[in-house]
């Protein structure tokens, strides 16, 4: 079990010293800085919530409604730091998918000397407190 923590716990640190994330934190804190593009992009992903909602369960979209998120949309496009910011926080998020699917999914064979715990074998649980 430890060196299952410790393997993961540098691949925490793999994912944190890369530069998507590096870039992603930088961008996320340029975003917190900018009151104007963070008022946007909040009512941005606002906006596109109710909408999709509204769609999932099949309540009407009112026409004013299409026009408020066609507006929105064309002022976010416009905005250099949101568009930089969805497209580092999309690829960093496909990072992670891939990662995860990895993870559920390795290839190769199993490695058996893993000195998990297994029920009725007796050992320690390490819970990290």
């Amino acid at each position: 079990m430890e060196e299952i923590l410790k393997k993961a716990n540098e691949l925490g640190l793999m994912i944190k010293g890369s530069e998507i994330s590096s870039r992603f934190e930088e961008i996320s804190k340029q975003i917190e800085n900018d009151s104007e593009a963070k008022k946007l992009l909040e009512d941005y992903i606002k906006m596109t919530q109710e909408f999709q909602e509204k769609e999932a369960s099949g309540r009407p979209i009112e026409v004013e409604e299409k026009q408020k998120i066609q507006d929105i949309s064309e002022k976010v496009s416009q905005n250099q730091l949101i568009k930089e910011f969805i497209a580092t926080q999309t690829y960093f998020y496909n990072m992670m998918i891939q990662i995860q699917n990895v993870i559920s999914d390795p290839k190769g064979d199993p490695i058996k000397d893993s000195k998990i715990i297994t029920p009725g074998g007796g050992g320690k649980i390490i819970t990290g407190i």
